[in-house]
């Protein structure tokens, strides 16, 4: 039996304490007593308090196991700062080299990292030192911590960056961070960025290419749309979009991206132009004027945008299935997806030929579809279509979860083969949040190992929004190593 002491003075017995940080939802964690007091002091029993300053917030580090070893959701406490070594030896550099690339990479950046899940990134020389959790930048207290913590760390490391690096979105609180320190800017592209994080935490050599399979939620892209189920060709000086997920209209706004049934009923919509009114009620996503109110919005471009976001298309899928039509936190839906995609695996000994016979069919497809405009578009409204009949059939649920993620898995196997056909890049790097699911991650390793292509994937930086710093640091870093040699030419 615990007892705890009241303000009162009189003791009350307890069976136990419940302990976390101390910071409201969405605010940073609190460093000083009076920022306790102030944020926290009126849901909290008891605040337990230190003479010791608080210097940089460190948040708890989350991380799971993926083949025997460490795969990182949050790197913070224990882990952060240390750094993330790249050297490069003088045989790893093609003598005809002209990247712009040295055996070390010579300079100091600050790269601010992203909006949500925000770490930042200090670059010395060969040494890049990403930060400790700080948090999303929604919040104003969450951002003068960022500012706090990355002048901290600076005079820690004794840094003097030459160069800032930022996300290419014109409206995030990061980039208004990178903007105000009176550096040169660069800006990067969001799915570029983790694919860099990737290289550079394997210590890819800068004369590396590799087709980057980059899998998340949101990310601007250069044509001002939403990105987010991307097959790119990049190095650190550069890359080219060179395939993605098949475009939806995205309608919803913000409001989407927690409420997956928005996105089956845009899918829906176009899909089915003739019957989308029944469809639609048989999978209860929504009432019949809300379906239409989508209908129009789209016709109209009201409050939606073309996106190719995975991270949306898991959501939608997990709606059309009857799995969640929404999320109470943050990757609910998709997770639940992928939990009942492992339940059926885990129910079988062996996979049926009716299943080999659907992913067979889908490949084809993909084949069949090939090129368009100026990129792969990898058949995923197909997929879509696919599912949703099979569900209004009666088909089991775990087994469409499951159909779901190995048919995706092996059309981005097709789609980075047949891009390595054409480039003869033979190396391929996972990243973004979508990789935080080991089912899709153990799918495409396995899909790509067979077509003959090196695999590259995370371990102890984050594949999500976290280890986007990173990414942006060794672009820049590379960008400094590139103009130093011009410059000595």
């Amino acid at each position: 039996m615990l007892w705890f002491s009241c303000n009162d003075g009189h003791e009350m017995p307890t069976d136990s304490f419940i302990m976390t940080s101390g910071n409201v939802s969405g605010a940073p964690i609190c460093r000083t007593d009076e920022d306790a007091l102030r944020e926290i002091g009126g849901f909290c029993d008891l605040i337990l308090s230190h003479n010791r300053k608080i210097r940089l917030r460190a948040d708890d580090s989350v991380m799971g196991f993926y083949e025997g070893e460490p795969y990182m959701i949050r790197r913070s406490r224990g882990y952060a700062p240390l750094p993330v070594m790249m050297d490069f030896s003088m045989d790893e550099v093609r003598p005809d080299d002209t990247s712009g690339s040295r055996a070390s990479w010579k300079g100091q950046v600050l790269a601010v990292g992203g909006e949500l899940k925000n770490t930042f990134c200090i670059g010395k020389d060969r040494l890049f030192y990403p930060s400790p959790y700080v948090g999303d930048m929604g919040d104003a207290r969450t951002v003068q911590a960022l500012t706090e913590s990355v002048a901290r760390m600076e005079e820690l490391l004794e840094a003097k960056p030459e160069l800032a690096v930022c996300d290419l979105h014109p409206n995030y609180n990061t980039t208004a961070v990178a903007e105000s320190i009176g550096l040169p800017l660069l800006k990067i592209q969001h799915h570029y960025a983790h694919i860099l994080s990737c290289m550079a935490e394997n210590n890819l050599p800068p004369d590396t290419k590799v087709i980057g399979v980059s899998f998340d939620g949101t990310g601007y892209g250069t044509d001002g749309t939403i990105w987010g189920g991307e097959l790119l060709t990049a190095d650190y000086l550069g890359f080219e979009r060179v395939g993605s997920i098949r475009p939806f209209l995205q309608i919803g706004g913000d409001a989407s991206a927690r409420e997956g049934w928005r996105i089956a009923v845009s899918m829906i919509n176009a899909l089915y132009p003739d019957n989308a009114a029944q469809i639609v009620k048989k999978l209860d996503l929504c009432d019949e004027p809300t379906r239409k109110l989508s209908a129009q919005m789209a016709a109209r471009r009201i409050n939606a945008v073309e996106s190719t976001s995975a991270g949306r298309l898991f959501d939608a899928v997990s709606a059309m299935l009857g799995i969640r039509k929404a999320s109470s936190f943050e990757g609910e839906a998709s997770t639940t997806l992928q939990f009942r995609a492992e339940a059926y695996l885990n129910s079988k000994t062996e996979r049926s030929e009716t299943d080999k016979e659907e992913i067979d069919r889908f490949l084809l497809a993909e084949m069949q579809c090939g090129e368009a405009e100026d990129r792969i578009f990898l058949p995923t409204d197909e997929l879509v279509r696919f599912l949703i009949d099979e569900k209004l059939r009666g088909e089991d649920t775990c087994r469409l979860a499951y159909l779901f993620h190995e048919i995706l898995a092996a059309l981005i196997a097709a789609g980075c083969r047949n891009i390595s056909e054409k480039t003869g890049i033979k190396a391929c790097a996972l990243s973004g949040g979508v990789f935080q699911n080991q089912l899709l991650l153990k799918l495409c390793e396995t899909g790509l190992s067979d077509a003959g292509l090196t695999v590259y994937r995370h371990r102890l930086i984050p594949p999500n929004d976290g280890g986007l710093a990173l990414g942006q640091a060794a672009a820049g870093m590379a960008r400094l190593n590139a103009v130093s040699k011009n410059e000595n030419m």
